[in-house]
């Protein structure tokens, strides 16, 4: 029984193919896919931590907070901000407490734009902005529910507690809201409107120290405050119009450097290679390892374990073989066109380096044969 030559291109599966490309080849389109997805990869970052719902309500809240330190005194109202406090019931977190001989009031800011449309009972509302409509739960009843916990937290009355919700001035109101839902600056009209004294002045600070004394030393988390149900939707939707647009320049830029690159080919010719088209990459030629039957060589092999390869030049080459272990070189020769020439050679697996036309190509091969043929 004939022995047939082996010798395997380890990387190449469609070598037979004129679609076929090796991996080598394909390094520059990888290079390239992964500058793209990277670059997507950072513009979804930086959307998600721009339209976060913390830096979102933040954002909200500081203006709440300065509107409040300008318009409203600050010897009969007290101020605190950004609260987290620690009830019988668990954690709470509030936007805006303010204290004053007229009562507590309990605010919760919201940062959303557009369109605003609910109704006191409604168990949602809705926000539409940039021809989206989005639903959120009514802000109402999860700013109620703090406003009765700070009430069992300082043990007065809830009828000395309001609660107020004030969206910013990028909400519009498309029908009348509630006295206590405002937006802008109008949420210092609603505290100012009361006016009848439900708090002995000499009981303010105590009440300031109780909730001083309640606040949490745990940072809160986002999935505790309900008030805020709104704000990952509005979030979600910025996120999703940033992706859009880098999607939209991912294909822009995209298109524009394959026609560019297809001007330099104007014909598809028959061995068309795609990555080299994508990439603008001139294809190398194809390196054909035919499988034939050879002349049994009158050499015999110093052992098993190895075996001879004969290697046919098709135009001038250079080649070296590196073991793939240790990277020592084991063959470095040069062939003229036409040229043939027998080694022998150790079975196992090499790097090859081909030089042909001043350009080097590597690729990895496999002898695992007793005798073997290679085309250059």
């Amino acid at each position: 029984m004939k022995t047939l030559p082996v010798l395997l291109l380890g990387s190449t599966a469609w070598t037979a193919t004129a679609w076929a490309t090796e991996s080598a080849d394909a390094m520059p389109f990888v290079g390239i896919s992964a500058m793209w997805i990277a670059l997507i990869i950072a513009v979804m970052a930086a959307a998600a931590m721009f339209a976060s719902r913390k830096r979102a309500g933040k954002r909200g809240g500081r203006r709440t907070r300065k509107i409040a330190e300008a318009l409203l005194d600050a010897k009969t109202y007290h101020q605190m901000h950004d609260l987290t406090l620690e009830t019988k019931d668990g954690t709470v977190q509030i936007d805006h407490v303010i204290i004053s001989p007229f009562g507590v009031f309990v605010i919760e800011t919201m940062d959303m734009g557009g369109t605003i449309l609910g109704k006191a009972f409604d168990p949602d509302w809705t926000q539409t902005i940039n021809g989206e409509t989005i639903k959120f739960p009514n802000p109402l009843k999860p700013n109620f529910n703090r406003k009765l916990a700070l009430s069992s937290l300082l043990r007065i009355g809830e009828d000395k507690l309001f609660s107020v919700i004030a969206f910013t001035d990028n909400a519009t109101f498309e029908i009348a809201m509630p006295d206590n839902v405002t937006k802008g600056k109008n949420f210092v009209s609603y505290i100012r409107s009361k006016d009848t004294v439900l708090i002995e002045e000499s009981e303010v600070p105590g009440i300031v120290a109780k909730i001083q004394s309640s606040l949490s030393r745990r940072p809160p988390r986002a999935d505790q405050r309900p008030g805020q149900a709104g704000k990952p939707a509005r979030s979600v939707l910025r996120f999703m119009n940033l992706l859009k647009f880098a999607v939209i320049g991912l294909v822009v830029a995209g298109g524009s450097h394959i026609l560019h690159n297809t001007m330099q080919y104007p014909v598809i010719p028959f061995d068309f290679n795609p990555i080299a088209w994508i990439t603008g990459q001139t294809p190398p030629e194809k390196i054909e390892i035919t499988k034939k039957e050879t002349k049994k060589s009158d050499r015999v092999p110093r052992s098993a374990a190895y075996g001879f390869l004969t290697i046919t030049a098709m135009q001038d080459t250079r080649l070296t073989l590196n073991d793939s272990e240790s990277g020592k070189t084991v063959v470095s020769l040069e062939l003229k066109k036409g040229e043939s020439r027998e080694i022998e050679l150790k079975k196992g697996h090499y790097k090859a380096q081909i030089l042909q036309d001043g350009k080097l190509r590597t690729r990895l091969v496999s002898f695992i044969g007793s005798a073997g043929a290679l085309e250059l």
